[in-house]
């Protein structure tokens, strides 16, 4: 009896052996999720399952971008001229929108232009091209993109839209 029991119990347990041993290995948690909302496109170099480090690359180069396009709006809108702003930076052009004070009568003047022009240049050492634009269908345009960009969309899905803004800012361009 204690044979059977033995050949009983060897083979329950080689069953149990089996059965765990064929069962598939838990995927590993990534460390660091990537949320959808934060991808900036890089089409120069995607990332790819051998080269995942573009992605992050990419995340942190749109999440600069923002925090530039960021620190732009805030130093354009101290001035008295501009009630608001609104900045799409495109490798080294800054798209500026702006809405004027209610207090500025006509359109947008040379002066104002140009110290709109010399906050953006001083507040980023980047940026070499700046155009400005205070007609309302422009504002709404880069307000466009930006809204989008922060919705996941690549900024390189816009280069179209960025090049018909300049070409209507500035005709010669």
């Amino acid at each position: 009896m204690s044979k059977k029991l033995f050949k009983v119990l060897g083979c329950c347990l080689l069953v149990i052996l089996l059965a765990t041993g064929c069962r598939p290995a838990p995927r590993p948690v990534p460390q660091d999720p990537v949320v959808p909302d934060q991808r900036v496109q890089d089409p120069v170099n995607p990332a790819t399952p051998e080269n995942p480090q573009n992605q992050t690359n990419r995340d942190m180069l749109g999440q600069d971008l923002t925090i530039r396009a960021d620190n732009i709006v805030n130093e354009v809108v101290r001035l008295e001229e501009v009630r608001s702003a609104t900045v799409v930076i495109s490798d080294n052009l800054a798209l500026v929108g702006v809405d004027l004070s209610p207090d500025i009568e006509g359109e947008m003047t040379t002066e104002t232009k140009r110290k709109i022009e010399d906050v953006v240049r001083r507040t980023d050492r980047e940026i070499d091209r700046v155009s400005v634009s205070a007609d309302p269908e422009i504002f709404d345009s880069i307000e466009s993109i930006v809204r989008e960009t922060g919705r996941g969309r690549p900024l390189s899905g816009f280069g179209r839209e960025i090049e018909d803004i300049v070409r209507r800012i500035t005709p010669g361009a």
